[in-house]
């Protein structure tokens, strides 16, 4: 039990590289902010998540409970995307704002995470106060037409119907002036002034969530001179390149693309910086524990392709930022345990000297200074239909539902990349592993029991509706 009543403030970047955070890739970028923190820092160096991506890992965070198996059949309408595991919190789980808020804690959630704030969701539950900073990708925001001279800046075939998620985006970002007209920038100054805010009467807890790094990798362009991309180039800008493969893009736009990346986590740790920079010149730094965590990363090509899908469980995308800065404690420490995002909750709560119920999730507090050998063995994370099973040394990656399509298994310890599948070579311990996930979600291939109800981005279903009205005007139906 803590001698006084500490602070909480967790900070969530969403799609930023565990490797890149920790300067463990092969590319270079200048961190400070990070860096000063995992300097004052417990960093678990074998943390994943569990239920992939956006909403499943921030509902393991605010609960405490595994996302995944998928196993809830809530409706879903008015969310997207609307894959698996991205429903509400369920009723009968408290979250960690509930928690704190019936202890007296001031509990607040500022975001551009526009997923946290949609009608079916419920993620503000047990937040006194909370703040959307809107206007993020297909975020429902702003309308207007798009032109095919402004979108071809950034594709190929500039046809917004053909591109709705970046045309919602661009439309959203019209008349950026300045720095502050990021929503990054008004994340963390809001953050800054809640903090100041909820100082008058402590103690408090801070949920502050940062879609950037996210696509599109558009940040201001005074953060591009570093890598050289100051200047635009002749070619398209691809901002958004999901899913966009060696084949779609020239190798320079490869290195401009990633380099797109790497200069908004520059832009993304200035503002962190800014955050930290008010809890440390007020003093509530010395009465505050601070969390910084992603909710997954991305791939640069690392397989071939940018962003990230259900079927490539590979550590670029499935690895967690978890660091913890106490302010007993301001020293760089590393645990190599195996945690995962469910344990925030009960992590964050006995850091507090707080009670809850019993979660699936584990303190993993006292394992600061674990070596490997200490705590879990293996870790299993899903996403649709597809699941890692992973231990220090090996990876197996299965879509559970169809096991014989294109299972994949890497020997970490001599592949680290995850570039040879050894599948066919080891089936002694793809078994092994694949008998854990069985224990979990029992014999493959295997059926859960959840439902996803369809529901599209709004943007989506605007460009649809055009389409068919062309086609009835000239007749085709």
């Amino acid at each position: 039990m803590p001698s006084r009543r500490l602070n909480l403030v967790a900070i969530c970047l969403d799609t930023f590289r565990y490797d890149l955070a920790t300067h463990r890739a092969p590319w270079t970028v200048s961190l400070p902010n990070l860096d000063r923190m995992r300097e004052q820092s417990t960093l678990f160096t074998q943390a994943f998540g569990e239920g992939l991506p956006t909403i499943p890992m921030r509902r393991a965070y605010f609960t405490g409970e595994r996302s995944f198996p998928w196993r809830f059949a809530f409706d879903t309408k008015g969310s997207w995307p609307t894959g698996r595991g991205w429903h509400k919190i369920p009723p009968e789980q408290p979250t960690l704002a509930e928690v704190l808020l019936a202890e007296g804690y001031q509990t607040g959630l500022i975001a551009d995470t526009y997923h946290l704030f949609k009608p079916t969701g419920n993620f503000t539950r047990g937040f006194l106060a909370y703040e959307a900073v809107r206007g993020y990708e297909s975020d429902n925001f702003r309308p207007g037409r798009m032109t095919r001279e402004e979108l071809s800046k950034y594709v190929t075939d500039p046809d917004p119907a053909r591109y709705p998620v970046l045309t919602q985006y661009l439309l959203n970002v019209r008349g950026r002036q300045s720095e502050m007209d990021w929503s990054t920038a008004k994340v963390f100054s809001k953050a800054s002034d809640w903090v100041l805010a909820a100082s008058e009467d402590e103690p408090f807890f801070l949920w502050v969530d940062s879609f950037a790094p996210h696509e599109p990798w558009d940040p201001p362009r005074p953060y591009l001179r570093p890598f050289g991309l100051d200047a635009r180039s002749s070619a398209i800008e691809a901002i958004y390149p999901v899913g966009y493969t060696a084949k779609d893009l020239s190798p320079a736009a490869i290195e401009r693309t990633r380099g797109l990346y790497l200069a908004y986590l520059t832009f993304v740790d200035r503002w962190l910086g800014h955050l930290l920079e008010t809890l440390d010149r007020t003093g509530l730094a010395r009465n505050t524990v601070v969390m910084v965590v992603n909710d997954h990363g991305t791939e640069l090509m690392d397989h071939g392709q940018f962003s990230k899908a259900p079927h490539r469980l590979y550590t670029h995308n499935t690895q967690m930022i978890w660091m913890i800065r106490h302010p007993d404690e301001l020293k760089a420490t590393t645990s190599e345990a195996m945690v995962q995002s469910h344990d925030l909750f009960p992590t964050a709560l006995s850091l507090l000297g707080v009670k809850h119920p019993p979660v699936a999730g584990d303190d993993v507090w006292p394992l600061r200074q674990a070596e490997a050998g200490q705590g879990r063995e293996h870790v299993i994370i899903g996403w649709g239909s597809h699941a890692s099973v992973r231990t220090r040394d090996w990876n197996y990656i299965v879509n559970f539902e169809d096991p014989k399509n294109h299972p994949e298994l890497f020997n970490l310890r001599t592949d680290a990349g995850e570039q040879k599948n050894l599948i066919d070579d080891r089936p002694e311990i793809s078994q092994s592993l694949r008998a854990h996930l069985e224990e979990v979600i029992g014999p493959l291939p295997a059926q859960l029991k959840d439902s996803v109800r369809p529901s599209d981005a709004p943007i989506r279903d605007y460009f649809d509706s055009r389409i068919d009205q062309e086609k009835r005007d000239a007749g085709f139906v």
